[in-house]
């Protein structure tokens, strides 16, 4: 963990071009940087993380996309290196959570309940993040080199545990009566809309809950108490949306336009096909001078595409998701069919007819009461829906749908059995710096605490 510490001002001179005298002269915290500094920078780590390299491991793993050259290739045959996966931890940690932490602690200083909820809650999806891609990660002793500079592995049942728990402060920070200072146009998320922030925090609850369906038998309940009180429409979705400039574009458009070492996997492609879906001529785009290889669609990697960190399509689906594992067909079937038309319109932007959806909705939005039938229909078409994201991944790994080949050659020292890895390595610095770091450092196919 140590080069992943950063002193946060030096985070926002750097990001934010921040200057000596615009630092608040507060009586309580001598040279304390003001919280409306501390937060963008936070928003921006977190969404260049995800669209970056969470996005093409994710993808990559989940047969979405296809990597063709440089390291892309090496991920594509599962062959990981553990110094690019660093990007993760310097992103997140180094970047997003240490900040995180400077706010919750200074705005309990400052009696600033409204900043602490904001950033136990985005604390807990940066956590949810890391855990779901790493397993145990360090979270209790970490973000603090000067006491803990060997930071210890928290275990993942513990991590899910706090994840819940910063949540739930979250929401009750947020609901304070008073707060001497509130977020604003600094929050790049929500600019300062706590109604929306306590909306999106009901939502990762239930994200949070459904990660745990092989450990958890009441997961299902469990999310749906949370559900009710989350998202109403596709503008109530947490996401960052990026300026479309040079210093601030998309993730996914920066990549294509530097380096196109990835194309869409042929086996995503004949899926979407094979159900005749109507998203298919949105979901995709040609790279140019590639020979007709394809990137994401214009809705995902425009320059200023929006980089979704949870969102009303996948409250949707987990809706549906948790009717079938509680035999509730009729509402499951309506709530699938309510995501996969939110989803092709948002998709197609426009340009997608009714007359396409509504035909499409009569055959994969029917549901027939079988269990693991109607599991796989639900977890198939978000696999298509939530395209760039990282819960695929995930929901692969904990449901087995949608049914994927693994790639080859996918056999490497760090994946010995050449199937879909089910976790990502430690980074070099882990390894080589913290002496805490699990040893010895588990393979992409030891499944950790939630997969097993």
């Amino acid at each position: 963990m140590k080069k992943f510490v950063l002193i946060p001002v030096l985070t926002l001179l750097v990001l934010w071009s921040c200057k000596l005298n615009e630092i608040n002269d507060n009586p309580n915290i001598p040279g304390a940087v003001p919280l409306e500094t501390l937060m963008p920078p936070v928003s921006t780590a977190m969404a260049n993380a995800y669209a970056g390299r969470v996005y093409r491991y994710s993808n990559i793993f989940t047969n979405h996309m296809e990597g063709v050259s440089n390291q892309e290739l090496q991920t594509d045959r599962y062959n990981v290196d553990e110094g690019f996966v660093g990007r993760i931890w310097s992103d997140l940690y180094g970047k997003a959570m240490i900040n995180l932490r400077v706010i919750i602690e200074q705005s309990t200083t400052e009696q600033s309940p409204h900043y602490r909820g904001v950033a136990k809650i985005l604390m807990a999806h940066c956590l949810g993040t890391m855990t779901s891609m790493f397993g145990d990660v360090p979270y209790t002793e970490a973000l603090n080199v000067n006491e803990f500079p060997n930071p210890a592995y928290d275990a993942q049942e513990e991590i899910y545990a706090t994840i819940q728990q910063l949540l739930q402060e979250g929401i009750e920070d947020i609901d304070a009566a008073e707060s001497v200072r509130s977020p604003g146009s600094d929050d790049l998320l929500y600019f300062g809309d706590r109604a929306q922030w306590k909306k999106a925090a009901y939502v990762l609850r239930a994200r949070y809950h459904m990660h745990l369906t092989k450990r958890n038998p009441g997961a299902a309940d469990a999310a749906l108490s949370y559900l009710s009180m989350g998202f109403t429409n596709s503008g109530d979705d947490l996401k960052y949306k990026p300026l479309g400039i040079s210093a601030d574009m998309n993730g996914i458009y920066a990549f294509f336009a530097d380096s196109p070492n990835m194309k869409i996997d042929p086996d995503f492609e004949e899926l979407v096909n094979e159900l005749n879906d109507p998203r298919t001529g949105s979901l995709f785009s040609v790279i140019p001078f590639t020979g007709g290889q394809k990137k994401p669609g214009p809705y995902f990697s425009s320059q200023g595409s929006h980089v979704p960190f949870i969102s009303y399509v996948e409250q949707l689906f987990l809706l549906a998701e948790c009717h079938v594992r509680l035999g509730n067909t009729g509402q499951a079937q309506s709530f699938l069919q309510d995501a996969i038309r939110e989803s092709c319109e948002l998709i197609g932007q426009g340009s997608i007819s009714q007359e396409d959806i509504n035909a499409y909705v009569d055959v994969q939005g029917v549901l027939t009461g079988n269990l693991e039938g109607d599991l796989e229909r639900v977890i198939t078409q978000k696999y298509i829906a939530l395209f760039t994201q990282l819960e695929p991944w995930t929901d692969f790994r904990r449901t087995g749908y949608p049914e994927l080949v693994p790639n080859d050659p996918g056999v490497s020292g760090i994946n010995p059995n050449g199937e879909i890895p089910r976790r990502l390595i430690y980074p070099q610095d882990e390894r080589l710096f913290n002496s805490s770091v699990p040893m010895p450092i588990p393979n992409m196919q030891q499944r950790f605490w939630w997969d097993e």
